[in-house]
């Protein structure tokens, strides 16, 4: 039977043959005078908003919840900035010491389990380092560069205020004008910092380096009139029609010009001077403490305690079991000449998988995701208990931001319901997207992926805080089981190339496990890191060149898909021996979801909690 203590437990191996072994909880001894979780809850969700204003308008978080005043505010990005925000993390952090965790609810073990785990994962590369952004534009998740091709002031702002940031009244315009009004000072700040870290001997690689002076310059203009953070703005007032619309215009006209150009000016005059230092290695191995730095960075994004070679061979060994099943279905539908890659490569080319790069083909495009999301909808019922009222809307990414921007991504809905999930597509080229790959992306993304994980958690019990201090591992792996999970669900039946299409992206997240330790830990080059990509998996040139300068710049982030994936399978597979046919996948579904995107050790004792819960009532 589980009891609560357990959740000190030492969890075992992941997957069988690897010590992959989730990072132990050590919870805390409870203090002579204990808190609440609920009011630990709410200093944590005010202090987290405080650091990072931006999120909470991300998440649409009203202010009775995460603070007055944070909606017209930027994250202060200074040097003195980045050492109260870690001071900040371990204050949060030490207050949850205080929680008498033995008495606690199940609910309140979770939440605290979760922000406790959180917490420390975040200051885990802190802890190594003095340099690098501790609280980024992604949120919980620590980047070594305060300024990369993705992000970044130049980055995060005008994707915020484009896209997040609404505008349904004139106190949400003065708050629109207010952000533009402190985007100098936040450059600023971020220039400092560039220069405090390249003082420690931290400098992004060249290419690095040439890819954010080539976003900034994308954004540069003489006329700031057409510039998109006023023409953005100006159609946020046409929609709330505001009477003082020209006005409001007028003046973010002139902050653009006045404030917003200089100062990505002087960004881009800052990056230049760097290129004198820049070197052409990929990986942070050559850093200040970069080994011991991207160990902190596997636990951070991992939830686990693998060495670098542990998950390279990993990486290597689902490699040779994917490629294997990919190899059997290309010789059925015809293909055997020619490694996987080689295959693959040859079928992204043929016409009859091609979508116009015109606007014509990018329509069709859109028109066929949503296809996709319409298919899969009267199906999950069947595989899920509860699901979201929110809706997701499928949405390309804007012109200027295409060139930084990643194949495809998510964004979550508002909490306050003024803007959906939103399932974005770049379309800078249609050639990387042949249609045999885009319902796999959309299952990814949508449904049953990031949008139903994240709206489910947004809208049972879980606090906006489980949201926002999601785990990595558990938040992609979900994605990745959901794709399979699609394959299950029957949607692929009768469709040999989507079935293809589904492989070579689980392939794409396997040499994920290659590539990203193959450039921090063992210490290849970014071109050895493309052309293992573009051989091993067929893929377009240009979309595995923007992958691995994302790898590079956000070390251990793209491991964190397969570990969670098969974590969450392992899971199922336990569930279903011990319950037999009694196991619900409905249930485990929402059981897995309900508390939001928990912590991989988090997760397990969730899910031997639910397996306990069924054992006992069918011995009722």
């Amino acid at each position: 039977m589980f009891r609560p203590t357990m959740l000190a437990f030492l969890v075992a191996g992941l997957l069988s043959g690897c010590s992959t072994s989730p990072a132990p909880i050590e919870l805390a001894a409870p203090a002579p005078a204990p808190v609440s979780i609920a009011r630990l809850e709410a200093d944590i969700t005010r202090g987290y908003f405080s650091l990072l204003p931006e999120m909470a308008t991300y998440y649409g978080v009203p202010d009775a919840i995460a603070g007055g005043g944070l909606h017209g505010r930027l994250t202060k990005r200074g040097v003195s900035d980045e050492v109260n925000k870690r001071e900040a993390l371990r204050i949060l952090l030490s207050r949850l010491g205080a929680f008498d965790v033995a008495s606690a609810s199940d609910r309140d073990q979770n939440l605290h389990a979760l922000l406790t785990t959180q917490l420390r994962s975040a200051l885990a590369p802190a802890n190594v380092v003095e340099y690098g952004v501790a609280l980024s534009d992604w949120g919980m998740w620590y980047v070594p560069y305060p300024v990369t091709q993705l992000s970044g002031p130049q980055d995060a702002v005008p994707k915020l205020l484009e896209s997040q940031h609404t505008v349904r009244s004139a106190a949400d315009a003065e708050n629109y004008l207010s952000r533009l009004a402190a985007y100098g000072a936040t450059v600023d700040d971020a220039i400092g910092k560039i220069e405090h870290d390249r003082k420690l001997g931290v400098v992004p690689p060249d290419f690095i380096i040439g890819k954010a002076l080539a976003t900034l310059r994308g954004h540069d203009t003489p006329d700031a009139a057409g510039h998109p953070l006023v023409s953005s703005f100006r159609e946020k007032l046409r929609g709330a029609d505001i009477a003082t619309s020209d006005a409001l215009v007028q003046r973010a006209r002139v902050l653009v010009a006045d404030v917003v150009l200089p100062a990505n000016r002087r960004l881009a005059a800052k990056l230049e001077t760097l290129r004198a230092e820049a070197v052409h290695d990929a990986g942070i191995w050559r850093l200040p403490k970069g080994p011991e730095l991207y160990q902190a960075m596997i636990l951070h994004m991992t939830d686990t305690t693998m060495s670098p070679q542990q998950i390279h061979d990993l990486g290597l060994a689902e490699v040779a079991r994917i490629t294997s099943e990919m190899d059997a279905l290309l010789k059925a539908q015809g293909h055997a000449s020619g490694s996987v890659g080689d295959r693959m490569t040859a079928l992204s080319k043929q016409s009859r998988f091609a979508y116009s790069n015109d606007a014509a083909g990018k329509q069709r495009l859109l028109h066929d995701l949503n296809g996709h999301l319409a298919e899969i909808a009267p199906l999950l019922p069947r595989w899920f208990g509860k699901l979201p009222a929110q809706q997701v809307e499928v949405r390309a990414i804007p012109p200027q931001a295409e060139k930084s921007s990643s194949g495809g991504y998510y964004d979550a809905p508002a909490l306050d319901g003024s803007r959906p999930g939103i399932y974005w597509i770049n379309l800078r080229d249609t050639a990387i997207w042949p249609s045999y790959k885009l319902k796999t992306l959309t299952y990814h993304e949508g449904n049953p992926g990031h949008h139903l994980q994240t709206a489910i958690g947004m809208g049972l019990d879980a606090p906006i805080i489980a949201s926002a201090l999601y785990s990595n591992a558990f938040g992609e792996g979900w994605g990745l089981y959901s794709e399979s999970l699609a394959h299950e669900m029957g949607l692929y039946r009768n469709d040999p190339y989507g079935d293809l299409g589904r492989l070579q992206d689980e392939l794409h997240r396997a040499v994920r496990l290659v590539v990203d330790t193959g450039m921090h830990g063992l210490r290849w080059s970014r071109e050895q890191a493309i052309s293992y990509v573009v051989d091993t998996e067929g893929g377009h040139p240009a979309e595995a060149e923007a992958e691995v300068e994302r790898y590079a710049v956000w070390p251990g982030q793209a491991l964190g898909y397969k570990v969670g994936m098969l974590e969450i399978q392992r899971l199922r597979a336990v569930a279903e021996k011990a319950l037999g046919e009694r196991f619900d996948v409905r249930g485990f579904h929402d059981e897995v979801l309900k508390d939001g995107g928990v912590p991989l050790q988090v997760l397990q004792v969730k899910v031997q909690r639910w397996v306990d819960r069924q054992q006992e009532s069918a011995s009722r």
